[in-house]
């Protein structure tokens, strides 16, 4: 019997060990994870599923993705620079695989295949903090150029946007630099008149002060400024640029704040030949950086999503611009937000990336656990929580290691007694 329950044991251990490690573990998910919007859900590897990618401070891209009835962990890049959160994905090159455009806080861009995962193009050195990253087609000719935005936390005006070719190393183009933290960058056509503008959100003072932030249109032909807006009083973090209401005109929505301070959702559009401001949340500070815009309920209507440094999503009607939910606390630093249906059940999912990062302890972003919230956007139930560590089967590995060392045991007294009758058989 005692043979029969060792050997049990050790045949069943290999099951569960495989079922504990389904799990996204914290370990996997780094630090200070998808701050910035640098996380996304698209099929970068063309296997029919969609996968949930995400940077991290510690400079890693992480993809997670819903198979079997679970996420897990797919792939896990190299590590690159530190604060690896420019993100996008997009054709930047002549073959079939979508790349995966990576920026990271040394001013480092690369460009990875979805697919085999290799990096086929890194950029010369920029400016510190290339976040802003955008693929577009500049001059019709079927290619996508890359366009990035760079800057680090200065109060100096050296944030420069850069404009690539496919293939080359140095950049053809830039802006003046101007302010600092570019990390969302768009093109549209925002005031109607045929030609696409560049759009870019910006921050500028840092320190214990109210902080600055600007919303900037440049003629997309000519790169000169067209509008740049009042202040509004912290880092223009977050940008979606889309139609609301329907009546045909884009509104430019973005996101800001700055540390511990105000932080507000922001509309603007262009109406009787001038950008005006149409509207202004409430206070959602401090960082109300995280910002997707779709239609979450099935209910016809545009629904803006946004997430903050004190650990809550909020969602507003996007034409009415009520508030129609706010979750619980979640932990600090939801910085990042996604809206998509990476489990294709039909239902759009609010994808939120949680957690402050190693080596800031003060009230920036102290360290947090990190994890991933998968959000049902019709009834508001979490769905998963990628990161967390699921106590029946930790229970169950506790368990097993047990069995494990008492079948050991077993097995050694088991020999020891074989070699001793051996021994007194050959006397």
């Amino acid at each position: 019997m005692r043979w029969a329950l060792v050997l049990t044991a050790l045949l069943i251990v290999p099951f569960f060990l495989t079922l504990a490690s389904a799990e996204v573990e914290p370990s996997d998910l780094s630090s200070g994870i998808g701050r910035f919007d640098s996380i996304i859900c698209e099929d970068v590897d063309d296997d029919g599923r969609m996968e949930i990618l995400f940077g991290s401070y510690d400079g890693y891209v992480v993809s997670a993705e819903y198979r079997s009835g679970d996420y897990h962990v797919d792939w896990i890049s190299d590590q690159f620079g530190t604060r690896v959160w420019g993100l996008t994905t997009g054709q930047f090159d002549d073959d079939s695989a979508i790349e995966i455009i990576v920026g990271d806080g040394d001013g480092i861009v690369r460009s990875i295949d979805g697919q085999t995962k290799k990096v086929e193009w890194t950029s010369t050195g920029l400016v510190r903090d290339a976040h802003g990253l955008l693929l577009h087609d500049m001059d019709g000719d079927g290619k996508n150029e890359l366009i990035v935005g760079t800057g680090f936390k200065t109060d100096q005006g050296w944030g420069t946007v850069y404009f690539f070719r496919q293939g080359e190393k140095e950049p053809y183009d830039q802006l003046d630099p101007f302010d600092s933290r570019i990390r969302h960058i768009e093109i549209a056509d925002v005031d109607n008149d045929g030609e696409d503008e560049l759009i870019c959100t910006s921050g500028s003072a840092l320190g214990d002060v109210k902080g600055e932030g600007y919303l900037r249109v440049f003629d997309l032909e000519t790169k000169e400024l067209e509008w740049k807006s009042p202040d509004l009083e912290g880092c223009m973090e977050g940008m979606k640029i889309v139609d609301l209401d329907g009546d045909g005109v884009l509104e430019i929505v973005t996101s800001n704040g700055y540390r511990y301070r105000e932080g507000w959702l922001f509309i603007h559009h262009y109406v009787g030949g001038e950008y005006r401001q149409i509207w202004r949340s409430d206070n959602l500070g401090p960082k109300a950086y995280g910002l997707d815009i779709g239609d979450i309920d099935n209910d016809g209507t545009l629904e803006i999503v946004v997430g903050n440094m004190g650990g809550y999503i909020f969602v507003f009607d996007g034409v009415t611009h009520q508030l129609e939910w706010q979750s619980e606390n979640l932990g600090r630093d939801i910085l990042g937000v996604v809206l998509a249906d990476p489990d294709k059940d039909g239902q759009i999912e609010i994808i939120a990336g949680q957690g402050g990062y190693n080596g800031k302890g003060d009230f920036t972003s102290g360290y947090s656990t990190p994890h991933v919230y998968v959000i049902d956007g019709g009834t508001k139930e979490m769905e998963a929580v990628l990161g967390e560590v699921d106590e029946v089967i930790q229970w169950l590995q506790v368990i097993i290691m047990i069995g494990v060392a008492i079948a050991l045991i077993e097995i050694g007294i088991a020999v020891r007694l074989y070699i001793k009758r051996k021994r007194m058989w050959k006397e």
